[in-house]
């Protein structure tokens, strides 16, 4: 009777905690996925409405952003799942699901991969790289990223099913149903093959081409590189460098834990591992809410064009705020001319929004009125970086 009593207590015991685990990790993904979604989404919106976002850094930036919004948006289905204990969307939302979820595991890594790759260039080869380092080729390059992605994702498209819950065989489960009777494990092979391509390799590429980067940083420049141009390099390859910082940190854990299920003997798992799988698997969640907090604290360009997203300007008088030197320095052969036009559609979006007067980090008066805006020199170098 007594043995009988103590087993119900401790059953009792691990549904409360698992009850608590549930509200705590609904009210966490709630929290990330709401503010993650509108972060990235400000982060879409200023890069394609604002010209001067749309530089080479920017367009990978933009293309992350939408791989995290992919990714945050599958927080729901996780959210609803977890507080019926079932799979409830069917079918054809199981593989969306599985979709959605892997595609922020290859299309944002390998997008960190390129832009320490296009960092690389820019600090070591800056001559040699103009070329190749425009939006267009960045464009071409996110294409490669996106196709390269989906044919990584092939087994997740093909093996993953709603199959039977265990716990009750009335209620569907969405998950990977691989063959059976196969040499080696499935589900511990799909493990290491995601970690291999997700992380391990990419991480690798990471590492050699910022080795490169820090190597030349440190060195001394070429002479006639000023010393606000070196400042405005390093600016955003330290930004670049945090994103892909903040992402390793964030998916460690993770990784440490799936190759330890990958290498050890299954056993049933224990309330404290299922609280640390769930807690690792918040956190890579949390690295696609915390991207864009990252660009604003880094970048003046991304922080001042968030601030002009919340104000009465619209794309016309953004334009002329964020990019003034259209109207004396527009970009043309040799870095600049002396021609600018302005489409029916922006006069048409016209209006009469007056800027306050702000002041940068240095103390310098950045803008009064939109009319009266010329760009500093920080800016000019920094766009040119980027």
């Amino acid at each position: 009777m007594g043995n009988e009593t103590g087993v119900q207590r401790e059953h009792f015991s691990g549904r409360t905690a698992m009850a608590i685990l549930n509200i705590i990790l609904v009210i966490s993904n709630s929290l990330i996925c709401a503010t993650g979604l509108f972060g990235n989404c400000l982060v879409i919106y200023v890069v394609t409405m604002f010209s001067k976002m749309k530089t080479v850094t920017n367009t990978y930036i933009l293309n992350l952003a939408i791989a995290d919004v992919l990714f945050l948006i599958s927080i729901p289905f996780l959210i609803t799942t977890s507080l019926y204990g079932s799979w409830m969307f069917g079918f054809f939302m199981c593989k969306l699901y599985f979709l959605l979820v892997s595609i922020n595991s290859f299309t944002g890594v390998f997008t960190l991969t390129v832009m320490s790759a296009d960092r690389y260039l820019a600090v070591c080869h800056p001559l040699k790289s103009m070329a190749m380092r425009t939006p267009k080729v960045a464009l071409l390059i996110i294409i490669c990223i996106w196709i390269t992605s989906i044919l990584i994702m092939l087994p997740v498209l093909m093996y993953t099913t709603t199959v039977p819950s265990q716990r009750d065989p009335r209620l569907e489960t969405c998950a990977m149903a691989w063959p059976e009777d196969q040499p080696l494990s499935p589900d511990k092979a799909f493990i290491w093959y995601n970690f291999l391509f997700s992380y391990a390799i990419p991480c690798s590429l990471i590492s050699f081409f910022y080795i490169g980067v820090v190597m030349r940083l440190r060195a001394s420049g070429p002479v006639k590189k000023s010393l606000e141009k070196k400042k405005s390099q390093k600016r955003v390859t330290r930004m670049v460098l945090s994103i892909i910082m903040v992402y390793i940190i964030c998916w460690l854990p993770y990784w440490v834990f799936q190759l330890d299920l990958a290498v050890r003997v299954q056993k049933p798992p224990t309330l404290w591992r299922i609280v640390m799988f769930q807690a690792f698997n918040l956190m890579t969640y949390a690295n696609s809410m915390l991207n864009p907090l990252l660009y604003n604290f880094l970048s003046d360009n991304f922080r001042k064009s968030f601030a002009k997203a919340f104000k009465c300007v619209d794309r016309f008088e953004a334009n002329r705020s964020l990019r003034a030197e259209n109207s004396i320095y527009p970009k043309g052969k040799e870095g600049y001319s002396q021609t600018t036009t302005v489409d029916k559609h922006e006069l048409t979006n016209y209006t009469n929004c007056v800027m306050n007067k702000q002041i940068d980090d240095e103390g310098i008066n950045i803008e009064t009125q939109t009319e009266n805006i010329l760009p500093t020199t920080s800016e000019l170098n920094e766009e040119a970086d980027n």
